[in-house]
């Protein structure tokens, strides 16, 4: 009966140790998770136009010729670098688009992060297969999109670069390259994202300027910006909604984000430091409880290694069955689809759990089968 209370209590520390394990490992994933993007030295300006431009019809040269000049602008600033436009591509406060488009029997939703050629240089985008944006999908009907590693390992096996997303009409687009994950934050799970060319982004009443400067020279930018911008743009049209840093953004917004993650980490810190107190408590306690029958054993002339070992490999059994149970129970979870863990954040985590389970019950049996194995029959038998 003290056994079957023993594997019960072993078998629920189990299940709370795996879970654990398996909320810290999908922690650390998302936040090592490479994103396709260098953050370093990059200033966003993020605009308001007042006007409707979308209401004027298509981009007129004076239009382009405005931002044309902004650009050369900013680019004729000697600690400037590269300069671009984009919309709803930028990490922290992106709202992107998106369309569903059909592929087979399969929906697949993109949002649209809408940029220029210019976006690669600024972001240092490095595409993993096929080629970045360039002047001949200037004008084109069906749009091309970069889209990234997660959508092609999920919906086209690797092999994405040259495929068509053709329905809806309006969404048609054409991927002529994959790169790495695009994180809105680096706590947040990557979004399916797609990077698509579109010089109608000028005509958005939100417009983002990203400007990359030379190393160290950001924030010497950022005191010049505002006076530079409006030179070429009209203040009584465009107003700026925020003008950062993306190191200040990222600081601020894991600075946020840590507050929430850190609560919950430190509450799985201190559920497993009571999991490690508890196998500790319980096979100590019941090591304790077998002292007259470890007497017996002594008197009969087991000696203290072999009393040792049986009481090691008894708690080994009792913890590995339900240790077992549990394993099995969560390598299965990932085949019917109950989470979005990963099948391999769920091995890994189940494989972390056994070590550290078999760590524990050998740390909590050790040292009391140690001390009982070493008691003289006549101690343990004095009550009798």
């Amino acid at each position: 009966m003290r056994n079957i209370l023993v594997f019960i209590e072993l078998f629920i520390i189990s299940l709370v140790l795996l879970n654990l394990t398996v909320y810290l490992t999908e922690r650390i994933r998302i936040r090592t998770i490479k994103t396709s993007y260098d953050l370093r030295n990059v200033v966003s300006l993020a605009l308001y136009n007042k006007e409707d431009l979308n209401s004027m019809g298509p981009l007129d040269k004076i239009q382009q010729d405005l931002f044309a000049n902004l650009r050369l602008r900013l680019l004729s600033i000697e600690m400037v670098e590269s300069v671009s436009f984009a919309g709803n591509a930028s990490p922290f406060y992106c709202c992107p688009e998106g369309c569903v488009h059909n592929l087979g029997k399969e929906e697949v939703f993109i949002n649209r992060m809408n940029v220029d050629l210019a976006y690669e240089q600024v972001m240092k985008i490095k595409p993993l297969k096929g080629r970045w944006f360039n002047e001949t999908d200037r004008g084109k009907t069906i749009k091309p999109v970069l889209i990234c590693k997660s959508i092609e390992d999920k919906y086209f096996n690797g092999d994405a670069v040259g495929k068509m997303l053709t329905d809806p009409e309006p969404c048609k687009l054409e991927i002529i390259g994959v790169v790495d994950e695009f994180k809105r934050t680096d706590f947040e799970e990557p979004q399916e994202m797609g990077f698509v060319y579109n010089n109608e982004i000028l005509r958005s009443r939100w417009l983002e300027v990203l400007v990359r400067t030379k190393p160290g020279q950001q924030n010497n930018f950022l005191s010049i910006a505002e006076s530079e911008l409006f030179a070429v743009l009209d203040p009584k049209i465009w107003v700026i909604r925020s003008l950062n840093s993306f190191d200040n953004m990222r600081s601020t917004e894991n600075l946020d984000r840590l507050q929430h993650k850190y609560l919950g980490v430190l509450l799985a810190i201190f559920v497993m430091i009571n999991v490690l107190l508890g196998v500790i408590g319980i096979l100590w306690y019941n090591t304790n409880l077998r002292i007259h029958e470890i007497g017996v054993k002594r008197a009969l002339g087991s000696t203290g290694r072999s009393i040792k070992t049986q009481l090691i490999l008894e708690n080994l059994i009792l913890g590995g069955l339900g240790l077992i149970i549990v394993a099995l129970v969560y390598i299965q979870v990932p085949s019917i689809r109950i989470t979005k863990v990963g099948s391999s954040v769920m091995y890994l985590s189940v494989l972390i759990s056994v070590i550290v389970m078999i760590l524990l019950i050998l740390l909590s049996t050790w040292l009391p089968a140690s001390i009982a194995s070493k008691i003289r029959p006549a101690e343990a038998l004095k009550t009798e």
